[in-house]
């Protein structure tokens, strides 16, 4: 097993205006850092803003500049690990359209969308394919029909010709997997896979992304809000907060000994089968809007942790190295005053989990 990132975000910030004329401006993304290593699914946890989708779409230069613009850090590819790694954000136009679709691919969370509606299925997914692989329109559609028939979807001959409002939410979503995966890609930006589907076909869809992964070796970055869909599905992961990641490491170190108030919060926010709670815990307060930010650590405003210690309201927590593989960015978290300064980097993989074919 290749121990050497996939992928390694860097010190990440992304930021946007707040004036028209652009002279001030927000970061959306501050200071994120994260690593996917080969076969592993890292999900990227956190309330709406927080800045999870910004990071996934900058691995792939999909924010526009302008408006956006990337601020600092470097996010480093590494195919083939006997190569040294590329900085994404160094691409060249070309250099990037190699890689999206056919080396990384991203699923965007609506696919009603980002299905164009004037294209037929098969004119969007050969796109794709003829871009990728030297092959005629032809062969390109029996790759795209193998690939409808590989998500579990019946006729796909006759699907190709149907277009984006002839299929069901659950059918969509299945297209925008068939199309990511129909070049084989090493690594999947799965951007809220199952948002707006009921429960039964997101079981399917969650399901149907854990066989394929097995079977081509895939790596995952997996952006939910979704606690349950994380414990079942992911290796490691990246809880964000207010455009930084406030606590890192395996799922089963987060999940068993959560170390940020915050996701202390989320935890006790759900609720917990065949244990009865008159009213769920929420968090106090809402999230902060990103043009004014607090001074300090983001959270101290709603944090129930907050005492007389006046570095929460003025000094931001690094995020630092608590116990081994966990990472936490809180002033008061156990063993913080000891933690150590290092990468966020988790190797982790479930026993489940098989290696690629050969």
């Amino acid at each position: 097993m290749n121990d050497r990132p996939l992928l390694k975000i860097d010190n990440l910030a992304v930021s946007f205006p707040v004036t028209r004329d652009a002279t001030r401006r927000v970061r959306a993304v501050n200071g994120v850092s994260l690593s996917i290593f080969p076969q592993q699914t890292l999900a990227v946890v956190g309330e709406s803003g927080c800045g999870k989708s910004v990071s996934a779409m900058a691995s792939l230069q999909l924010v526009p500049t302008p408006p956006g613009r990337y601020e600092s850090g470097a996010i480093w590819w590494t195919p083939d690990p006997a190569k040294p790694p590329t900085d994404l954000l160094k691409c060249s136009d070309r250099q990037m359209q190699r890689i999206r679709g056919g080396q990384i691919a991203m699923i965007f969370q609506e696919p009603m969308t980002s299905l164009n509606p004037v294209y037929t299925i098969g004119d969007q997914i050969r796109e794709a394919i003829l871009l990728h692989q030297h092959i005629d329109r032809g062969q390109a559609t029996r790759v795209a029909a193998e690939a409808l028939a590989e998500v579990g979807i019946a006729a796909p001959e006759s699907r190709l010709k149907e277009y984006p409002h002839q299929l069901s939410g659950g059918m969509r979503q299945r297209v925008m997997i068939a199309m990511a995966l129909a070049c084989k890609p090493k690594l999947l930006l799965a951007d809220e896979p199952t948002t707006a589907l009921d429960v039964t076909i997101q079981a399917q869809i969650l399901e149907l992304l854990r066989r394929i992964q097995n079977e081509h070796g895939m790596s995952v970055l997996l952006i939910t809000h979704d606690l349950g869909v994380v414990a079942e599905n992911a290796d490691a992961v990246a809880v964000m907060y207010a455009g930084r990641v406030v606590e890192y490491g395996s799922v089963d170190d987060v999940f068993d000994n959560p170390l940020h108030p915050y996701t202390r919060g989320l935890f006790a926010s759900m609720p917990i089968l065949g244990k009865r709670h008159d009213r769920l815990m929420t968090i106090p307060g809402n999230v902060p809007n990103p043009a004014h930010f607090p001074t300090g650590c983001p959270f101290h405003p709603r944090c129930i942790d907050v005492n007389d210690d006046t570095r929460c309201s003025t000094d931001e927590p690094p995020l630092l190295e608590v116990s081994p593989r966990h990472w936490a960015a809180c002033w008061h978290c156990t063993g913080y005053d000891h933690a150590t300064q290092s990468p966020p980097s988790v190797t982790h993989r479930r026993s489940h989990q098989t290696a690629a074919p050969a």
